[in-house]
Protein backbone atom coordinates (compact mmCIF):
# COMPACT_ATOMS: atom_id res chain seq x y z
CA UNK A 1 0.00 0.00 0.00
CA UNK A 2 2.83 2.41 0.79
CA UNK A 3 4.28 2.18 -2.71
CA UNK A 4 0.83 2.53 -4.23
CA UNK A 5 0.15 5.66 -2.19
CA UNK A 6 3.57 7.02 -3.09
CA UNK A 7 2.81 6.53 -6.78
CA UNK A 8 -0.56 8.26 -6.34
CA UNK A 9 1.16 11.19 -4.66
CA UNK A 10 3.66 11.50 -7.51
CA UNK A 11 0.90 11.44 -10.12
CA UNK A 12 -1.13 14.01 -8.19
CA UNK A 13 1.90 16.28 -7.80
CA UNK A 14 2.69 15.99 -11.52
CA UNK A 15 -0.90 16.84 -12.50
CA UNK A 16 -0.89 19.89 -10.21
CA UNK A 17 2.45 21.00 -11.67
CA UNK A 18 1.12 20.69 -15.23
CA UNK A 19 -2.04 22.62 -14.33
CA UNK A 20 0.02 25.41 -12.76
CA UNK A 21 2.27 25.50 -15.83
CA UNK A 22 -0.73 25.75 -18.17
CA UNK A 23 -2.22 28.54 -16.05
CA UNK A 24 1.15 30.33 -16.15
CA UNK A 25 1.23 30.11 -19.96
CA UNK A 26 -2.31 31.52 -20.14
CA UNK A 27 -1.32 34.52 -18.01
CA UNK A 28 2.21 34.71 -19.45
CA UNK A 29 2.13 38.44 -20.25
CA UNK A 30 0.62 39.56 -16.96
CA UNK A 31 2.18 40.98 -13.80
CA UNK A 32 1.73 37.62 -12.04
CA UNK A 33 4.52 36.03 -14.12
CA UNK A 34 6.58 39.20 -14.54
CA UNK A 35 8.60 38.82 -11.29
CA UNK A 36 9.67 35.32 -12.34
CA UNK A 37 10.67 36.60 -15.79
CA UNK A 38 12.71 39.35 -14.17
CA UNK A 39 14.40 36.79 -11.95
CA UNK A 40 15.28 34.65 -14.98
CA UNK A 41 16.83 37.69 -16.69
CA UNK A 42 18.93 38.16 -13.56
CA UNK A 43 20.01 34.51 -13.67
CA UNK A 44 20.82 34.93 -17.37
CA UNK A 45 23.16 37.87 -16.80
CA UNK A 46 24.57 36.25 -13.67
CA UNK A 47 25.50 33.21 -15.76
CA UNK A 48 27.34 35.42 -18.27
CA UNK A 49 29.21 37.01 -15.37
CA UNK A 50 30.17 33.68 -13.79
CA UNK A 51 31.38 32.31 -17.14
CA UNK A 52 33.50 35.44 -17.59
CA UNK A 53 35.13 35.11 -14.18
CA UNK A 54 35.65 31.34 -14.51
CA UNK A 55 37.34 31.72 -17.91
CA UNK A 56 39.70 34.45 -16.68
CA UNK A 57 37.93 37.57 -17.94
CA UNK A 58 36.57 40.59 -16.14
CA UNK A 59 33.21 42.29 -16.02
CA UNK A 60 33.06 45.85 -17.37
CA UNK A 61 29.37 46.59 -16.86
CA UNK A 62 26.23 44.65 -16.01
CA UNK A 63 22.69 45.96 -16.27
CA UNK A 64 19.14 44.68 -15.94
CA UNK A 65 16.10 46.68 -17.00
CA UNK A 66 12.48 46.43 -15.96
CA UNK A 67 11.73 45.94 -19.67
CA UNK A 68 13.26 42.45 -19.21
CA UNK A 69 16.38 43.48 -21.06
CA UNK A 70 19.87 42.82 -19.74
CA UNK A 71 23.48 43.44 -20.62
CA UNK A 72 26.77 42.00 -19.41
CA UNK A 73 29.75 43.73 -21.00
CA UNK A 74 32.94 41.75 -20.51
CA UNK A 75 36.64 41.82 -21.37
CA UNK A 76 38.80 38.76 -21.91
CA UNK A 77 37.79 35.23 -21.03
CA UNK A 78 36.46 32.51 -23.31
CA UNK A 79 33.98 34.23 -25.62
CA UNK A 80 32.30 30.99 -26.70
CA UNK A 81 31.69 29.99 -23.07
CA UNK A 82 30.52 33.49 -22.14
CA UNK A 83 28.07 33.78 -25.07
CA UNK A 84 26.65 30.31 -24.41
CA UNK A 85 26.33 30.79 -20.66
CA UNK A 86 23.29 33.10 -20.71
CA UNK A 87 20.53 30.76 -21.84
CA UNK A 88 22.17 27.51 -20.83
CA UNK A 89 23.13 28.96 -17.45
CA UNK A 90 19.63 30.24 -16.65
CA UNK A 91 18.26 26.86 -17.80
CA UNK A 92 20.60 25.10 -15.37
CA UNK A 93 19.53 27.41 -12.51
CA UNK A 94 15.88 26.63 -13.28
CA UNK A 95 16.58 22.90 -13.34
CA UNK A 96 18.51 23.10 -10.06
CA UNK A 97 15.53 24.80 -8.39
CA UNK A 98 13.12 22.28 -9.93
CA UNK A 99 15.18 19.27 -8.79
CA UNK A 100 16.04 20.61 -5.31
CA UNK A 101 12.97 19.05 -3.60
CA UNK A 102 14.24 15.62 -4.73
CA UNK A 103 16.96 15.81 -2.09
CA UNK A 104 15.70 15.71 1.49
CA UNK A 105 19.23 16.24 2.80
CA UNK A 106 20.55 19.02 0.55
CA UNK A 107 17.45 20.46 -1.15
CA UNK A 108 16.92 23.18 1.46
CA UNK A 109 20.52 24.37 1.21
CA UNK A 110 20.45 24.32 -2.58
CA UNK A 111 17.44 26.67 -2.62
CA UNK A 112 18.98 28.94 0.04
CA UNK A 113 22.26 29.13 -1.94
CA UNK A 114 20.43 30.07 -5.14
CA UNK A 115 18.44 32.72 -3.25
CA UNK A 116 21.60 34.25 -1.76
CA UNK A 117 23.26 34.30 -5.20
CA UNK A 118 20.22 36.13 -6.59
CA UNK A 119 20.54 38.77 -3.85
CA UNK A 120 24.27 39.12 -4.47
CA UNK A 121 23.82 39.41 -8.23
CA UNK A 122 21.01 41.95 -7.84
CA UNK A 123 23.19 44.06 -5.56
CA UNK A 124 25.96 44.08 -8.19
CA UNK A 125 23.72 44.44 -11.23
CA UNK A 126 20.85 46.74 -10.53
CA UNK A 127 19.45 49.81 -8.84
CA UNK A 128 17.70 49.98 -5.49
CA UNK A 129 14.21 49.20 -6.81
CA UNK A 130 15.33 45.98 -8.43
CA UNK A 131 17.30 44.98 -5.34
CA UNK A 132 14.09 45.25 -3.30
CA UNK A 133 12.28 42.95 -5.75
CA UNK A 134 15.19 40.48 -5.68
CA UNK A 135 15.09 40.54 -1.86
CA UNK A 136 11.37 39.74 -1.89
CA UNK A 137 11.81 36.85 -4.34
CA UNK A 138 14.82 35.50 -2.47
CA UNK A 139 13.03 35.76 0.86
CA UNK A 140 10.15 33.71 -0.55
CA UNK A 141 12.61 31.07 -1.80
CA UNK A 142 14.44 30.90 1.53
CA UNK A 143 11.16 30.71 3.48
CA UNK A 144 9.86 27.94 1.25
CA UNK A 145 13.13 26.00 1.61
CA UNK A 146 12.39 25.36 5.30
CA UNK A 147 8.98 23.88 4.48
CA UNK A 148 10.00 21.94 1.39
CA UNK A 149 8.68 18.63 2.73
CA UNK A 150 5.12 20.00 2.64
CA UNK A 151 3.79 18.78 -0.74
CA UNK A 152 2.21 22.08 -1.85
CA UNK A 153 5.41 23.99 -1.02
CA UNK A 154 7.47 21.47 -2.98
CA UNK A 155 5.10 21.88 -5.94
CA UNK A 156 5.38 25.67 -5.81
CA UNK A 157 9.20 25.46 -5.79
CA UNK A 158 9.10 23.09 -8.77
CA UNK A 159 6.66 25.41 -10.55
CA UNK A 160 9.04 28.33 -10.10
CA UNK A 161 11.93 26.28 -11.51
CA UNK A 162 9.85 24.96 -14.42
CA UNK A 163 8.50 28.40 -15.37
CA UNK A 164 12.10 29.65 -15.33
CA UNK A 165 13.07 26.87 -17.77
CA UNK A 166 10.09 27.55 -20.03
CA UNK A 167 10.95 31.26 -20.13
CA UNK A 168 14.35 30.31 -21.53
CA UNK A 169 12.53 28.68 -24.47
CA UNK A 170 10.37 31.76 -24.99
CA UNK A 171 13.43 34.00 -24.86
CA UNK A 172 15.32 31.88 -27.41
CA UNK A 173 12.31 32.09 -29.72
CA UNK A 174 12.15 35.87 -29.35
CA UNK A 175 15.87 36.24 -30.02
CA UNK A 176 15.56 34.24 -33.23
CA UNK A 177 12.31 35.70 -34.53
CA UNK A 178 11.58 39.03 -32.87
CA UNK A 179 14.70 40.92 -31.80
CA UNK A 180 17.49 42.42 -33.87
CA UNK A 181 20.07 39.70 -34.42
CA UNK A 182 22.99 41.90 -33.44
CA UNK A 183 21.81 42.01 -29.83
CA UNK A 184 21.23 38.30 -29.26
CA UNK A 185 23.57 35.80 -27.65
CA UNK A 186 23.02 33.48 -30.61
CA UNK A 187 24.20 36.19 -33.01
CA UNK A 188 27.30 36.85 -30.90
CA UNK A 189 28.15 33.15 -30.84
CA UNK A 190 27.49 32.87 -34.58
CA UNK A 191 29.97 35.69 -35.21
CA UNK A 192 32.60 33.84 -33.19
CA UNK A 193 32.04 30.34 -34.58
CA UNK A 194 30.56 30.97 -38.08
CA UNK A 195 27.67 28.65 -37.15
CA UNK A 196 24.30 30.01 -38.38
CA UNK A 197 22.23 31.82 -35.76
CA UNK A 198 19.24 29.56 -36.37
CA UNK A 199 21.30 26.41 -35.78
CA UNK A 200 22.63 27.81 -32.50
CA UNK A 201 19.19 28.89 -31.31
CA UNK A 202 17.58 25.58 -32.21
CA UNK A 203 20.42 23.69 -30.51
CA UNK A 204 19.85 25.65 -27.30
CA UNK A 205 16.10 25.00 -27.58
CA UNK A 206 16.65 21.24 -28.00
CA UNK A 207 19.01 21.18 -25.00
CA UNK A 208 16.38 23.07 -22.96
CA UNK A 209 13.57 20.69 -23.94
CA UNK A 210 15.71 17.64 -23.16
CA UNK A 211 16.75 19.13 -19.82
CA UNK A 212 13.11 19.78 -18.87
CA UNK A 213 12.07 16.29 -19.99
CA UNK A 214 14.73 14.45 -18.01
CA UNK A 215 14.18 16.64 -14.93
CA UNK A 216 10.45 15.83 -14.92
CA UNK A 217 11.14 12.15 -15.57
CA UNK A 218 13.69 12.01 -12.74
CA UNK A 219 11.28 13.68 -10.32
CA UNK A 220 8.13 11.75 -11.16
CA UNK A 221 9.31 8.38 -12.47
CA UNK A 222 7.41 5.31 -11.28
Amino acid sequence: MGKRESKKERITALVILLVLLIISLLIWDTYFIYPIKLCVVLLHEMSHALATIISGGKIIEMKIGFDLGGKCETEGGNNILIASAGYLGSLIWGLIIFLAPNSKKYGKWIIITVALLIILAAGLLADGTFVILALILSSLLISSAFYMRIPIVSIMIRSFGMISCVYVLFDIKEDLLSRTAELSDAALLAAITDIPVTVIGLSWAVISILGIYFAVRLSYKS
